[in-house]
């Protein structure tokens, strides 16, 4: 008689205010691609179509067994609920890595990209040991522009009709992060001032 393997509970590395970062998990990844697959999702990376399941699989699991990313998956600190996820995608040259977010459907609206953004920010320079971060994002994405200005992300170019967004050209926007804008110079200490944007939110 066969049985159901129950799922394994999220391990969280990394708290935060209401968020957690967890490892993430192989029984989650259709969850995942759900999220990523979703239209605003979609629109919100500036791409015109969604990753399909057999790509977005082998990605996964290349991902997942590879020194040079990471992905997070978000959960509520108290409970475990995931919300979303993070990633950072490594270039070892220059010991940067570009940050990616994705917040599930159903949970945006609720102020979650800020915290996920900053508690991501503080693995990358605390643990991983990263000297940058960087994102780029369209223009006019707005909610996810501020939530990235609130957790430490500077304004770092654009590229000019770089990006689709509603059936038109947009230009992209560039940010990225490095420990001092964080606060601090060497050690735990780098992320001080992000600590302290963290308890402000308590």
């Amino acid at each position: 008689m066969m049985t159901n393997t129950p799922p394994t509970a999220p391990v969280p590395l990394r708290a935060g205010t209401r968020l957690s970062l967890a490892l993430a998990r192989e029984e989650m990844m259709q969850e995942y691609h759900r999220w990523e697959t979703d239209p605003a999702t979609v629109v919100g990376f500036g791409a015109r179509w969604p990753v399909s399941w057999e790509v977005f699989r082998a990605r996964f699991r290349t991902g997942h067994t590879s020194a040079h990313s990471q992905l997070f998956e978000v959960i509520t600190a108290p409970g475990g609920t995931p919300v979303g996820s993070t990633a950072l995608s490594v270039d070892q040259s220059v010991n940067s890595a570009e940050f990616t977010l994705v917040i599930a459907p159903e949970q945006r609206g609720r102020g979650y990209a800020a915290e996920a953004t900053a508690l991501t920010l503080e693995w990358a320079f605390t643990i991983a040991s990263l000297s940058s971060v960087w994102l780029e994002v369209p223009a006019p994405h707005t909610p996810a522009i501020n939530a990235y200005l609130k957790a430490g992300f500077r304004a770092a170019g654009r590229l000019r009709s770089a990006a689709l967004w509603h059936g038109r050209r947009v230009d992209k926007l560039l940010f990225d992060c490095v420990p001092d804008d964080l606060g601090g110079n060497s050690g735990d200490s780098r992320c001080l001032g992000h600590k302290k944007w963290l308890a402000e939110k308590k």
